[in-house]
């Protein structure tokens, strides 16, 4: 499998979203014997027909629903095991990115994964409902607004227009004698 992981490392298998174009072969499941070339713009898939041709399908990236995450239980009592893939509505179609024993390091690549692709970042419950835990617009995180600069830091400052600097005054003492005016 190309994109595995190291021996002894918590990934079972592993696509780095900082090296695109990244090539891959899909194990075994629903869509075994498949293998994907991805970067920024594509998905090319090429698998295997039942007649023993190769069939290959070039899919936008703007196609894809988003990286989703999954979680699963992995057999031992308190372990899972966590699953980034690239989220398609066909299910052919949906890409392993990341499968990992350690979700820490399964969030990071999670993340990286929809930047690198510019994609939302999407949440697959055990029942198999897809949900969105950040809302997006476009391709921009939407947080809340964040209060005016005038109402926040600066509120206990002096206003504005008190902050101009004061004209000059002149001295308190007064001239005395004769006051010399120059002439042409």
């Amino acid at each position: 499998m190309i994109g595995g992981a190291t021996a002894g490392s918590s990934w079972a298998y592993r696509l780095d979203p900082n090296l695109l174009p990244a090539r891959a072969s899909i194990g075994p499941g629903a869509a075994a014997g498949a293998a994907f070339i991805i970067d920024r713009e594509n998905a090319i898939i090429r698998r295997m027909a039942a007649s023993g041709r190769s069939a290959t399908f070039a899919v936008a990236v703007s196609a894809y629903a988003g990286v989703a995450v999954r979680v699963e239980p992995n057999g031992e009592a308190g372990s899972v095991r966590v699953f980034v893939e690239l989220l398609h509505r066909d299910p052919s179609l949906t890409l392993p990115l990341v499968v990992a024993d350690d979700p820490d390091q399964a969030a990071a690549d999670w993340r990286a994964w929809g930047r690198a692709l510019n994609l939302p970042l999407l949440v697959v419950a055990q029942d198999g409902s897809v949900t969105a835990p950040l809302a997006t617009i476009g391709g921009i995180a939407a947080a809340t607004a964040k209060p005016r600069r005038r109402h926040s830091y600066f509120a206990a400052r002096r206003p504005r227009f008190l902050t101009r600097r004061k004209p000059g005054r002149a001295p308190s003492e007064r001239i005395k004698g004769r006051e010399i005016i120059a002439r042409n």
